[in-house]
């Protein structure tokens, strides 16, 4: 037989307390005495008390969840991300509905129709390849607040949360520069982006900087073949680079396993850095040079500007950009004499 639901005042009733009490505690509310909340949230444990979702979201016209559109999970970027948002959006007593355009546009326009029929009340996006602008301006019109993050169409239209890639690149450059490399690639998605095209701008500036030699520029799908298969391409290089510089670890991982295939070895004969540091750059072999891009600092940042904007919906357009950290391993670490 199914059992009934306990209520608020059936904790209160164990409790001891009053059922006003009870409903601070659950919604976290700061006025209630350690000790008091302490108690009341055992009672909730012993009863298997489960707070009613539907009945808050019917007094606060509120359906206490947001939206997160990432455009593929190849990358363990995005889960990382997810992770950050979830932490955040959980502090505020809201749940995440985590969707993969898989960078397709019809896709993520249908995501975008589900999420606003379950009523999120907000929507972090990672803008599939090609998202025209006035998507903006439809959400807009459907009161639907949005944060973007990690890509971006229409500059400083809406909020947003990043990295600083055109930093983080100059750091990797430098870094082979000092190594002793003067021909350095490029491997980048194939997806035009704001992310590829900050990245390249990066690697333009970089080069500038320290005049060296842009060996070339190589795209490859974002798949663990595609990233493979572009050893290929980097060694059909008429400018023989000693050092190439990737999108993201996925890419420098799948490009050291396609170098390694074709006789050479990464760290020695070529070296190799990436962008993002997930815990896949500690596992390849050899170990990745990346620079770290805090992907779950970058998922909370997102979630925060979220959770301001439905608090505040007049509130300033705001941008959240972490600051990138070089991690040196053996990938890169041989100097050139």
């Amino acid at each position: 037989m199914k059992r009934s639901k306990v209520t608020l005042g059936e904790v209160a009733r164990v409790a001891g307390v009053s059922r006003a009490t009870v409903s601070l505690v659950v919604r976290k509310s700061p006025l209630v005495a350690s000790h008091t909340r302490e108690k009341v949230e055992q009672v909730m444990a012993d009863l298997d008390y489960v707070r009613d979702i539907g009945a808050a979201r019917l007094r606060n016209n509120s359906s206490q969840t947001i939206g997160v559109i990432v455009p593929n999970l190849v990358n363990s970027f995005f889960t990382e991300f997810l992770s950050g948002a979830e932490r955040v959006m959980g502090e505020d007593d809201r749940v995440v509905l985590m969707a993969n355009s898989h960078d397709d546009l019809a896709r993520q326009d249908v995501i975008l129709q589900r999420f606003r029929g379950h009523g999120v009340d907000g929507v972090i996006l990672c803008p599939a390849e090609g998202t025209d602008p006035g998507l903006l301006t439809r959400l807009r019109q459907w009161g639907l607040p949005v944060v973007q993050s990690l890509r971006e169409v229409g500059r400083d239209v809406t909020d947003y949360a990043g990295a600083d890639y055109i930093e983080g690149v100059r750091m990797a450059v430098q870094h082979l520069v000092a190594a002793g490399h003067r021909r350095i690639a490029f491997l980048s998605v194939a997806a035009l982006t704001s992310a590829r095209e900050e990245r390249l701008q990066g690697f333009a500036r970089a080069l500038d900087l320290t005049g060296a030699e842009d060996a070339g520029i190589i795209e490859a799908e974002l798949t663990w073949e595609g990233a493979e298969l572009s050893a290929a391409k980097v060694l059909a290089l008429k400018s023989k680079p000693t050092a190439v510089l990737c999108f993201n670890d996925i890419l420098a991982a799948g490009l050291m396993l396609g170098l390694r295939r074709a006789g050479y070895e990464p760290g020695r004969d070529i070296a190799v850095v990436g962008l993002d540091d997930l815990p896949l750059a500690q596992l390849t072999y050899p170990p990745l040079s990346s620079v770290a891009m805090a992907p779950e600092r970058i998922g909370a940042a997102a979630a925060r500007l979220l959770v301001r904007r439905l608090s505040c919906a007049d509130a300033g357009v705001e941008r959240s950009i972490e600051a990138p950290r070089l991690v040196v391993r053996e990938s890169s670490s041989r100097v050139i004499c």
